[in-house]
């Protein structure tokens, strides 16, 4: 196993990357609120959460990677009242977006999505919990969880009270909570809102308490990775702390947190309401997938980046200058030991870099160099260079490599995720799955034995 560190919110210091069972690694990263179309820096998070993942199953790692849909929540409530169209729909045409959107991105390392209203029963019963332990309390429109119960609330971000700079959407205002910031963890029931009948009273969930009913219900209640956007450090994932914790009496809930920058778009942060807000799929006309790709992975994950024209181009002309390397290798050349010692050097300094924290830019610096260096050589680029460029893409998924595809892993995966969601009848999102590989020469041949797939051959 390789020696991994990484940086961990938890503690605010680079570690050692051991997880509870020596050669599994159980990994949650918050996912999308479905109310609306996904933005860039979804892309941006998710794109890196996606690299992280397979950079952890090229270190030996058997990884599983969940990740929650939040389909119940008072965006998509409002969305509804707003186009009068029911909220369950709402919430279940932008999750197939989503999943469209990551499809085209080529974040394929995703094992799980649960969605919260598949997870009341799980979410009512970590609720009784901290009643009986004295942690939640009710007011005349639902539950909220008592912050003076749970010292530790404020380990991960070291605050605990809202700073105005806070991008804070969900805000539980209550004139009798018992401290301004208890949130709450079951909403009663409104007219025109969707509800469930339970031990609690009829209504629905708070935000916070369906990612932890999620992952408990997956992997327990103390699991190795938890990840996200780094706005959603406090209140959220100080939320899920409490919870968590405070219901099961065992800590941590995560022994590695990792945040990722946040992005600006054109010089300014996202924002619908000034007009600064740039979809997915609004993207993709300014930029393929592979751009975008290499974009967000050109920088590290923990620092904030800009989106813009000049960021685009400069990531196009990287990507570029990559492929068109890879073009003037001759894979019939014979290397000689010198040349194949150039490759493994630098494989092995990436995978320094990539070790320390999953440094990309180091990693792709190194590569550069190396480019540079066979640019220059007399002896022509041979079949080890074009592995190298291989092994490369197989983590970032951003080069177009003649003569190279997606490996049979990558396509093994996404074949039952589409054979998973056509059994759910999630037809699009399946078709997109199929559009993906047949663009990458992959065919797909259906049958009641399951699905076979083969590589198209070109004369």
């Amino acid at each position: 196993m390789m020696s991994i560190k990484v940086h961990n919110t938890l503690t605010n210091r680079t570690e050692e990357f051991r997880p509870d069972r020596e050669a599994e690694v159980r990994m949650f990263v918050c996912g999308p609120t479905v109310y609306g179309p996904s933005h860039v820096g979804h892309a941006k998070t998710y794109t890196q959460f996606d690299f992280i993942a397979r950079y952890l199953v090229a270190s030996g790692y058997e990884v599983t990677y969940l990740q929650n849909i939040t389909d119940v929540d008072d965006k998509i409530i409002r969305r509804s009242a707003e186009e009068g169209v029911p909220p369950e729909e709402i919430a279940a045409h932008f999750e197939n977006q989503y999943l469209e959107d990551m499809a085209a991105l080529g974040n394929t390392r995703v094992d799980i999505h649960a969605r919260a209203h598949d997870h009341i029963d799980a979410i009512v019963d970590q609720i009784k919990r901290l009643i009986e332990r004295g942690h939640a309390y009710q007011l005349d429109d639902g539950w909220y969880f008592d912050l003076a119960s749970f010292p530790a609330y404020g380990k991960l971000s070291g605050r605990t009270e809202l700073r105005p700079e806070d991008s804070v959407s969900r805000i539980d205002d209550h004139s009798k909570k018992r401290n301004p910031g208890d949130f709450a963890l079951w909403k009663g029931r409104k007219d025109g809102e969707p509800y469930w009948e339970t031990e609690l009273g009829q209504g629905r969930p708070g935000w916070h308490i369906e990612d932890t009913a999620i992952t408990e219900t997956f992997f327990g209640p103390s699991y190795d990775l938890h990840g996200g956007a780094v706005d959603l450090i406090f209140p959220h994932h100080e939320a899920e702390v409490a919870q968590m914790e405070a219901a099961s009496g065992i800590e941590p809930l995560a022994r590695y947190w990792m945040h990722t920058g946040l992005l600006r778009v054109d010089g300014d942060k996202m924002s619908k309401s000034t007009g600064n807000f740039l979809t997915i799929r609004d993207a993709l006309t300014r930029a393929s997938a592979r751009t975008l790709r290499y974009a967000f992975l050109s920088q590290h994950y923990r620092s904030s980046m800009e989106l813009n024209d000049s960021t685009l181009e400069q990531a196009r002309g990287a990507r570029r200058r990559i492929e068109n390397f890879a073009r003037t290798i001759d894979p019939a050349h014979t290397d000689s030991p010198a040349n194949t010692a150039r490759a493994a050097e630098a494989w092995k300094a990436m995978r320094e870099c990539l070790d320390d924290d999953f440094d990309a830019p180091g990693a792709l610096a190194v590569l550069f160099q190396y480019i540079r260096e066979q640019n220059r050589a007399e002896e022509p680029t041979g079949p080890t260079a074009l592995r190298l460029i291989e092994d490369v893409n197989s983590l970032f998924g951003c080069f177009d490599i003649p003569g190279s595809a997606q490996s049979d892993a990558v396509i093994d995966h996404l074949v039952r995720e589409r054979d998973r969601l056509r059994a759910a009848r999630e037809f699009a999102e399946a078709d997109a799955i199929r559009d993906q590989l047949t663009q990458q020469g992959v065919v797909l041949e259906d049958s009641p034995e399951g699905t076979r797939w083969w590589k198209e051959t070109t004369s």
